[in-house]
């Protein structure tokens, strides 16, 4: 079924909180408007005018919006209850605080790389997945896939659910697996960086101890 076109009203703005929660969103991610309109289809002027209020939303746009950034209409809630309590005094006042931030200041330029992101992304590496694969199981974005893993995009407990399920894994897994120090693949990697280093003669007698505990098996 062909999706409707949002109706369109650029004789006057009426901004809502719906609007003012999509920009948020998009910002958040430090997404332009033409990126973001990449992602969703459309061209930036349209992305613009449906956060000035010169388009009329629906619940099916705002789904279609919120998706396409890799995000969930949790995410969508979470930012339009926020805008809602700052009121319109506050929100005048963000908005102009956010024109003078350094990169380093938005939330899409800070890592905060918590265990989580770390488990997160070995589990994803464990099952042989790309970010790309990722993104289509998940339903979100590849770039979002980038944000979760490097701590640039919040977990929140439901949004580490669907990515688990989405991988195949139950919780019980994730949780165990923070009980680590290092993942698997981080300590593959670690061993690949060492092995890398050591001479053809040392990388001779490596690769006999290895075959003792493989049987021998290179596959």
């Amino acid at each position: 079924m062909k999706t409707r076109k949002p109706k369109k009203r650029f004789s006057r703005k009426i901004v809502t909180t719906e609007h003012l929660a999509l920009r948020e969103l998009r910002l958040d991610l430090n997404l332009s408007l033409r990126d973001a309109g990449e992602k969703l289809g459309v061209s930036s002027k349209m992305i613009g005018a449906i956060e000035n209020g010169r388009v009329t939303l629906n619940q099916e746009w705002i789904e279609r919006v919120v998706f396409s950034y890799g995000l969930t209409l949790i995410d969508f809630k979470r930012a339009k209850r926020i805008i809602e309590k700052e009121g319109a005094k506050k929100r005048r006042q963000r908005v102009v605080t956010r024109t003078v931030l350094k990169n380093s200041d938005r939330r899409s330029y800070q890592k905060i790389i918590t265990k989580e992101c770390r488990v997160l992304r070995s589990l994803r590496r464990q099952i042989g997945l790309s970010q790309d694969q990722a993104s289509a199981l998940c339903g979100y974005s590849r770039p979002s896939i980038g944000h979760i893993e490097n701590g640039r995009i919040e977990l929140t407990e439901d949004r580490v659910k669907h990515i688990l399920m989405s991988y195949g894994y139950s919780f019980e897994t994730f949780e165990a697996s923070l009980k680590r120090e290092l993942q698997k693949d981080e300590i593959a990697d670690r061993c690949i960086q060492k092995v890398t280093s050591l001479s053809e003669e040392k990388l001779s007698l490596l690769s006999g101890i290895l075959d003792s505990f493989t049987g021998g098996n290179h596959e």
